[in-house]
């Protein structure tokens, strides 16, 4: 065995954001290593660098799915060697281009001549050589290269603490790379991440990370891991301080430590002796980082105190509403600015998951119809999300309320399209295709100006732009605006949302909820089947709200009326899209198609009072 080549830098870098483009042309290596033995160097224009170049390009296209790649080109003694590998987080499109730009520099620039190099950078590293061991070799980790962070934990107990904490969490994640669930037994990752808890001396938690190249079997990996691992005592630091980061890479193996994360979560990374308070605290610091970097908009962590002062200590006076997520109070800010506190009760059916989730969701999204996110508090059990407040109540005080005066029909018609606009931003031009999933009249704010803001995306779901359908374990919604194919089939897209916006619009034209029963020529029909019976008969006159009076367009109801009924059609197929939708509701004079008699799906009416 060759003797161990290990290199220790001995100044601090930053760790990384995640979502850092390693590719770009400015980022430059952690380490170069350049073996430059007299007789086995090449020059410019040889047949070893013009392999060298094939090889680079090759390797860099085959990572693109896995982030790993060996082979060898051209013909000895002219034969090049090479592996490559991206971290675990690093795959895909960023990943080939950082190897191909390494390949390039690393051949005119780092190692000009070199028949063997090593370029060791934050995300990737790229090893090629003349020597066929390199493939045959699994157990050949070298050259190695260690970094430290050059924060310390100082004094010999803490220190001895800290270092006992990394070095448990490296073996434990190590066990999970070598030997815990990959994705497939074909080609496991042989990469896995994790994290403890210390707080002490600043440091709260330790992040960890391990990887292998995955063609190692997993008694190789853990191997090769046990080796780095039993260097770190000596490489960071000593009995009276230790660094809060470090890493040690090899061709074969690497791992890394910081006290702050590093890398893209998930749902497999290990969590050691983390306390509940801290893992909601701490993802809610992630979020923040995530939702800055992708929102032009302030995203702020509201402390509970000012969540307090702001509602009064939640008083009765300043309560808006409750659900069964919990109640929603009036805020005053110091700032002198209104809010709505959504605070969310312990045994709330939305639980943390989806408390994350319509953050991440609605931080990042910017439209008029909308309701904005302007950040969110978290203290023990308190799960609490803050809005700007709509002084005009929900659509479902507007139209089902006890008021006496109720909206005409121009103020009503303002309030379809603004819903029709919102819905076609989350669908088609927001940072991601997205299925509200809960549209009902609670859902839908109204400001000062009566302008509708679509709210409550805490069971929203991403829709990949390549998959029109997405299926689920169970369906989640409010009953009455429940697609058919949603509620029997566990399947939902956006034609879910249009589904849901044909009720909104029925109920809005007519002042009657969806779960409704309605009597017409002896039967009961609920809301959908009513108003496609009357529209049938051209009885449309009968589904009007009263209160519109003479304050009305009969052509323009009679249109919106057929837009709805298109989209409540059981086949999810024949519905329109909301690009569609805001287009038949913009133009009058375009020619719209026959809606489909719907079923009797959404409700069993049996012999019910009309309503």
């Amino acid at each position: 065995m060759l003797n161990l080549l290990l290199l220790v830098l001995t100044t601090s870098w930053p760790p990384a954001a995640s979502g850092q483009d390693a590719s770009s042309a400015t980022v430059s290596p952690l380490n170069t290593h350049c073996n430059a033995t007299a007789g086995t160097n090449h020059t410019a224009g040889s047949a070893y660098l013009s392999n060298l170049r094939a090889l680079g390009g090759a390797l860099s296209r085959r990572a693109l799915a896995t982030g790993f790649a060996s082979g060898s080109y051209g013909a000895a003694p002219d034969e090049v060697h090479g592996l490559v590998l991206c971290r675990g987080d690093f795959t895909g499109g960023n990943c080939t281009d950082g190897l191909a730009s390494a390949f390039r520099d690393a051949a005119a620039q780092f190692c000009p001549g070199a028949a063997d190099a090593t370029v060791y950078y934050d995300q990737y590293m790229i090893r090629y050589t003349n020597d066929g061991r390199l493939l045959s070799d699994p157990g050949d980790n070298e050259p190695l290269w260690s970094g430290k962070n050059m924060n310390e934990v100082t004094g010999a107990d803490a220190a001895a603490r800290f270092m006992a904490k990394a070095t448990e969490l490296m073996n434990r994640t190590a066990d999970l790379a070598a030997f815990g669930s990959p994705p497939s037994s074909s080609s496991p990752s042989r990469y896995a991440t994790g994290e403890t808890w210390f707080d002490e001396q600043g440091v709260s938690v330790v992040y960890g990370l391990v990887q292998c190249t995955p063609d190692l079997t997993g008694e190789q990996c853990r191997s090769c891991l046990a080796g780095i691992i039993a260097q770190m005592p000596k490489l960071f630091g000593d009995a009276s301080s230790r660094p809060v980061g470090g890493r040690i890479l090899g061709v074969r193996c690497n791992l890394r430590y910081e006290k702050d994360v590093f890398f893209k979560e998930t749902s497999t990374t290990i969590k050691l002796n983390m306390p509940k308070k801290l893992l909601l605290q701490r993802d809610l610091v992630i979020l923040e980082r995530e939702i800055v970097s992708e929102s032009d908009e302030r995203f702020s962590l509201f402390k509970f105190s000012k969540i307090k002062d702001a509602t009064d200590n939640f008083s009765r006076e300043n309560k808006l509403g409750e659900g069964g997520f919990g109640h929603v109070y009036k805020g005053r800010l110091t700032t002198n600015q209104d809010i709505a506190v959504k605070r969310l009760a312990p045994n709330s059916a939305q639980g943390f998951k989806e408390f994350k989730n319509e953050i991440k969701l609605i931080a990042c999204l910017q439209h008029r119809n909308l309701v904005r996110l302007l950040g969110c508090c978290i203290k023990s059990k308190e799960r609490i999300l803050v809005y700007e407040y709509m002084p005009n109540g929900s659509l479902d005080g507007l139209i089902f309320g006890e008021e006496e005066v109720k909206p005409n029909w121009h103020v009503r018609r303002h309030i379809i399209e603004g819903i029709a606009e919102g819905l076609l931003y989350i669908h088609d031009y927001a940072h991601a295709c997205i299925v509200h999933r809960d549209l009902k009249p609670s859902n839908i704010l109204l400001d000062h100006e009566m302008n509708p803001k679509i709210s409550d995306f805490g069971i929203a779901r991403i829709c990949l732009s390549s998959v029109t359908e997405s299926n689920t374990t169970t369906a989640i919604g409010t009953f009455g605006y429940i697609a058919p194919e949603y509620c029997s089939q566990n399947v939902y897209s956006t034609k879910s949302d249009v589904f849901s916006f044909g009720i909104l619009v029925l109920e809005i034209i007519s002042g009657k909820r969806a779960v409704g029963s309605y009597k017409l020529s002896g039967r009961s029909y609920e809301l959908r089947r009513y108003a496609w019976q009357l529209w049938k008969e051209e009885r449309c006159d009968e589904l009007v709200d009263p209160s519109f009076g003479e304050d009305y367009q009969e052509m323009d109801i009679i249109r919106c009326i057929q837009v709805a009924l298109l989209c409540v059609q059981d086949s999810a197929e024949d519905r329109p899209t909301m690009h569609d939708v805001t287009t038949m509701l913009s133009n009058g004079n375009r020619r719209l198609l026959m809606p489909a008699q719907p079923g009797s799906f959404n409700i069993d009416i049996g012999d019910p009072e009309e309503l």
